[in-house]
């Protein structure tokens, strides 16, 4: 079970890949939400070092809030995990609906707040 912190870490990156990637959130013509490449200023905008990023990005896939755009889909299907370190870093992501919905609650928090 992950901590407390991966998960605040997790959401701080979710919303710097959201902001730092237009097309992370953009409709286009080749549907909504197209993949994008996370990048270091991710994880610097977010407040995280390398160990703290590697946790929050496989707390993120992990919860389906973020899926790898190539061969995501085939992989859950046929019920293995992310299983080492090249399945992420170069990798070209989607947000997931889960993760749009997640995006959506912390910027309604932020408005409250």
């Amino acid at each position: 079970m992950q901590n407390d912190q991966t998960t605040q870490d997790a959401k701080r990156l979710l919303v710097a890949m959201s902001n730092n990637h237009s097309e992370a959130r953009m409709v286009s013509p080749y549907g909504l939400h197209r993949p994008f490449s996370p990048s270091w200023a991710d994880a610097e905008q977010a407040g995280l070092d390398r160990v703290r990023r590697d946790a929050a990005i496989w707390w993120l896939i992990e919860n389906n809030l973020l899926e790898r755009k190539e061969d995501a889909e085939n992989l859950r299907d046929e019920g293995k995990g992310a299983s080492d370190y090249d399945y992420v870093y170069g990798s070209v992501f989607r947000i997931t609906d889960h993760g749009r919905e997640l995006l959506e609650e912390i910027w309604e928090e932020q408005r409250q707040q």
